[in-house]
């Protein structure tokens, strides 16, 4: 998988740690996980740990973690048709449901899904892997 590279501008320098303040990209507008990176913001603030020698106003090329990226992929498309396959196979066969009602227990297992993506969303917003390639 292509690695993500953005480009941020250093706002807060605090110990080891900075403050940058990076754009928000094309492939940020269409993502349903915006909490993990605050997409729902114009720009957006990210703390890294570095030991790299910056000042304020320093613009720095970031890449973001691939994993994070397939992750949130895997959570957003294919969580939600696991839990509507195990819901409708447990509404069928453990419950002995019929047809219908399985089915409709098949959307609810949709809507669990929303709300377990939801809370993973806020969970992990302020966890995500940022590293810095270079100073521009």
């Amino acid at each position: 998988m292509e690695n993500q590279i953005e480009i941020a501008i250093v706002k807060e320098i605090i110990d080891n740690h900075i403050l940058v303040e990076m754009e928000q990209s094309g492939s940020c507008e269409t993502c349903a996980m915006g909490g993990v990176c605050h997409t729902n913001d114009k720009s957006v603030m990210h703390k890294i740990k570095t030991d790299l020698k910056v000042i304020i106003g320093d613009k720095l090329q970031i890449e973001v973690s691939p994993k994070l990226r397939i992750l949130s992929s895997f959570i957003i498309f294919i969580f939600p048709i696991f839990t509507m396959i195990i819901a409708y196979l447990i509404a069928k066969f453990v419950f002995h449901l019929k047809e219908d009602f399985a089915v409709i227990a098949s959307l609810f297992g949709v809507l669990f899904s929303g709300l377990v993506i939801y809370f993973i969303d806020k969970k992990y917003a302020d966890k995500l892997e940022l590293k810095i390639i270079k100073k521009l």
